[in-house]
């Protein structure tokens, strides 16, 4: 194996204090990377376009496996001749936990990095994890590895293609993988035990490789002036030279719609949860939902309750209202027998238009007996089986009966980290699941039931000023609209059956309650207005049993497309994922003339205010011939282009 090393020579050392803001480009020989400042990561370390990781970071999570919000200060970079060092300290300090690290990155001509963390607890606290995390991109999936053990033996093996319920590897020193035909990148862990999880299960886009084993009991109390030491180092084996020529960055992004039967997926039918903070919806409310096209209404029981009859009752009015079925998501406690006889009972009285019974977190037996007793109310071909919070818990609990009849998992991108761009490169990790998910569902109906920003549970009670823990405050955003493109795009084309966003009415749904319902000042919406994502789904519903178009992108993180199809008609949605204005080139549109419409910032308060006048707004005609169709987005815009009658 011979060794390729590449140098950048520079006339100029310089060294710098950075404004923490920035996002800092960095190279070490061969290796490129950038330090993503607000959230202390190292992101992206790539060879030309080969990703040799998805990024390193060190997160003190809580006891309730919340990440507390790094604070970066004194910034300094030295660079010369291709090499560098960086070093920062950072600040983890929320409630009783006070955490102080410092940070050095050191990178040389060879390609060889080296991340130091020190740290040093100036309080007492509990925590569940605390140290370096390692993540390899998806890509790596299937790829070949060679792990060596704490005790230094090397074993060959895999990353996981379908995603593992459990660690794919424990006890890791050290993991060499293979990024190209003959180049390896190795990657050693010092400082603690690491073990491996497939992040997928959480629609995360890594393998994650963490400090202190899962099998250790948690939370583990950090007692004040305990310090923590970590290094993670990463070298290349092999020659580059053909990586190294394949790197043509470039800022244009390309849209390319494929052609042919394959191509071409049903698209799901798509609904909405019941609103957890408006009883009654409103008759302007019910108008604009109506537009929507929805094809279901979703709302979880618990029978166990004393209020659940009436949420029963309530949900089936406002389904009735809005002209499509409810699915029921049932929670069985301790006395299950017992509880869903509640529920067969409450059945017989409010008769509601169910087409979808999911007995939520079932074992067999649960399963059974929600069978054998509301099957007495309701037809068991509707009686299948949940799990809310993500696809891991499906994924370790499979459904064996095969009286099941229809199979459902939720999901949100924000279970390890919250910022903007993690949450964009999660999204194509929705397909993942649902590929995998077809490996032990086989043809069953599969639903992808709820889809939120953040995880449906509030697990801390908020303090004064925060919006709750299951509340993003990019829900009415231009954002957020952009992501539920792509949340769509990737799920119908991997052949999801049902899809359920958000909420109807609230600070999780697609409209801002009335004025009598307060908002507090600190979520940016107004009363009575609909969200950005309103749009979108609009849009959407427009082509409900219609088909979905692959559409795909020379770089999914910037720009993708969702190619919608029915009666001769078709409509491109284009979403800019990123902050910054996008160039972006779309191939595979028929030639011909197209309509154009955008919403972005420019247009954003008058969509959210007026959206019936702005559905009613006149777009911009193109004639498109057999070149490629040029656009230009602004930062989160999206562009909607019709065509056909």
């Amino acid at each position: 194996m011979k060794y390729f090393f590449f140098a950048v020579f520079s006339l100029l050392v310089s060294s710098l204090q950075l404004a923490a803001e920035e996002s800092i480009p960095l190279r070490a020989g061969p290796l490129s990377m950038t330090f993503d400042v607000d959230n202390v990561m190292l992101r992206f370390v790539r060879v030309g376009k080969a990703e040799v990781l998805r990024g390193i970071n060190a997160p003190v999570r809580n006891q309730f496996w919340g990440t507390v919000p790094p604070r970066v200060s004194d910034i300094r970079l030295q660079e010369s001749d291709g090499s560098f060092q960086l070093t920062f300290d950072v600040k983890c300090q929320e409630r009783d936990i006070d955490f102080l690290w410092k940070g050095r990155i050191v990178g040389n001509s060879d390609g060889h990095v080296v991340f130091t963390f020190d740290g040093e607890a100036h309080s007492t606290f509990l925590r569940n994890r605390l140290g370096f995390c390692i993540l390899h991109g998806p890509s790596a999936a299937g790829q070949a590895w060679r792990i060596e053990d704490i005790h230094g033996n090397e074993t060959p093996g895999h990353f996981p293609k379908f995603i593992a319920p459990d660690q794919p590897a424990k006890n890791i020193r050290a993991i060499s993988h293979e990024i190209a035909p003959g180049v390896w990148a190795h990657v050693r862990c010092e400082g603690d035990t690491f073990e491996m999880e497939d992040q997928r299960n959480w629609t995360d886009a890594s393998f994650k490789t963490y400090c202190t084993p899962l099998e250790i009991p948690y939370p583990v109390k950090v007692v004040q002036g305990t310090r923590i030491s970590h290094k993670v180092q990463i070298s290349l084996r092999g020659d580059l030279s053909q990586l190294l020529r394949d790197n043509q960055p470039t800022e244009e992004v390309t849209l390319s719609l494929v052609e042919g039967g394959q191509a071409l997926h049903t698209l799901p039918g798509i609904g909405l949860q019941l609103s957890s903070q408006v009883d009654q919806l409103e008759a302007a409310q019910i108008t604009r939902l109506k537009a929507l096209n929805m094809d279901h209404l979703r709302v979880t029981l618990t029978p166990a309750s004393d209020s659940f009859a009436s949420v029963l009752e309530q949900a089936s009015t406002q389904a009735k209202a809005l002209g499509v079925s409810l699915h029921v998501g049932i929670q069985v406690g301790e006395k299950p027998a017992r509880e869903l006889q509640r529920l067969a009972d409450a059945i017989r009285i409010t008769q509601p238009p169910v087409s979808a019974w999911l007995v939520l977190a079932a074992d067999q037996e649960k399963f059974q007996l929600a069978r054998q007793i509301l099957g007495s109310v309701v037809p068991v071909s509707r009686i299948g089986t949940g799990e809310d919070t993500n696809f891991t818990e499906l994924n370790r609990n499979r459904p064996v009966d095969s009286r099941v009849q229809m199979v459902s998992y939720g999901m949100n991108p924000q279970c390890h980290a919250i910022d903007t761009p993690t949450m964009v490169e999660n999204l194509e990790i929705q397909a993942d699941t649902v590929h995998s998910a077809r490996q032990f569902v086989g043809d069953r109906p599969l639903l992808i039931s709820p889809v939120t920003l953040r995880v449906q549970q509030v697990r801390q009670a908020p303090l004064a000023g925060e919006l709750p823990s299951n509340v993003d405050a990019r829900q009415p955003s231009v954002f957020t609209a952009g992501w539920t493109v792509g949340s769509i795009k990737y799920l119908s084309q991997a052949g999801a059956d049902s899809l359920t966003y958000y909420e109807t009415v609230g600070w999780k749904g697609v409209m801002s309650p009335g004025g009598d319902f307060p908002l507090p000042d600190i979520f940016p919406a107004k009363p009575d207005e609909v969200y950005a994502v309103y749009h979108v789904l609009r849009a959407v519903g427009e082509f409900a049993g219609g088909e979905v178009r692959e559409v795909r992108s020379s770089d999914g993180l910037s720009a993708i497309g969702l190619a919608l199809a029915k009666n001769g008609r078709t409509r491109l949605l284009v979403a800019n994922l990123s902050d910054r204005a996008r160039s972006i080139r779309i191939l595979g549109l028929t030639p011909g003339d197209v309509e154009l419409f955008h919403l972005d910032a420019n247009n954003e308060t008058t969509a959210r205010s007026d959206p019936e006048a702005f559905s009613r707004r006149s777009g911009q005609w193109l004639s498109v011939s057999r070149k490629p169709l040029q656009l230009h987005l602004a930062p989160y815009g999206i562009a909607q282009l019709d065509q056909g009658s």
